[in-house]
């Protein structure tokens, strides 16, 4: 069967001349304000912030969603009643822009076994990946099951507890949607509790003869974007 998803809007910010970590916190208690008295609710959002500087955006403000239905009528409620009162009291603080909204559904793939501190940051890594000429759905499947056999291997060691991973398959075109990557079939998205953690679990990673490792890169072609990741709103299971 396969797994039940939601779906993952990330979209473009800028900080405006204002943005400090007092402002940027009044900011997200007004959103989870607003979203707590909406009856189109989002089940979750969080900011990340590239580790590398970019002129497209400062950060990235990423609402999750239960279906496309809740998002367009989430959006419709924000912009009838909330949107304009927000920009007066918080342009000066964070610009996101609606033009540059992405939409993925988004599936649970690695789920962490032990409980993240609330507050962050955690460390995300979004891997856009493409299967390599030649390569086929199976080859993929197999690749995915040597890399599910060396996270328990791993995690029977100690390491990869606080890890997890979402796959997350665009809704939109990627070659003409006009957004930082282009030409690629879907993204893995790895995330961690912290930054120790996640440096130590790519050391076991990048260790040479890791057979699930050489699977992966001889499957696919990806290109890689690491990030800071600042909860908003805790996912609702």
């Amino acid at each position: 069967a396969a797994p039940a998803s939601r779906f993952s809007e990330y979209m473009w910010c800028k900080g405006g001349p204002d943005l400090n970590p007092e402002t940027y916190a009044a900011l997200t208690a007004a959103w989870n304000e607003i979203d707590a008295r909406s009856t189109n609710k989002a089940s979750g959002a969080f900011t990340i912030v590239p580790k590398v500087k970019t002129d497209l955006y400062d950060r990235m403000w990423v609402n999750i969603w239960p279906s496309v239905e809740a998002r367009d009528a989430g959006w419709a409620e924000w912009v009838e009643q909330d949107a304009e009162a927000f920009a007066a009291n918080f342009n000066s603080t964070l610009v996101c822009d609606p033009e540059k909204r992405f939409l993925f559904e988004s599936f649970a793939v690695n789920a962490p076994t032990q409980q993240w501190d609330p507050a962050g940051p955690f460390q995300a890594t979004y891997n856009f990946c493409s299967l390599k000429e030649g390569k086929t759905q199976e080859d993929g499947a197999a690749a995915a099951a040597s890399f599910s056999e060396w996270l328990e291997l791993s995690r029977a060691e100690g390491l990869g507890n606080n890890y997890m991973s979402h796959l997350l398959m665009p809704t939109f075109d990627p070659e003409t949607a006009g957004g930082s990557v282009g030409g690629y079939q879907f993204v893995r998205g790895d995330f961690w509790a912290n930054a120790e953690e996640q440096a130590a679990d790519m050391a076991a990673w990048m260790t040479e003869g890791n057979a699930a490792r050489e699977m992966s890169e001889a499957t696919y072609d990806c290109q890689v974007g690491n990030f800071d990741l600042y909860p908003v709103k805790e996912l609702e299971i």
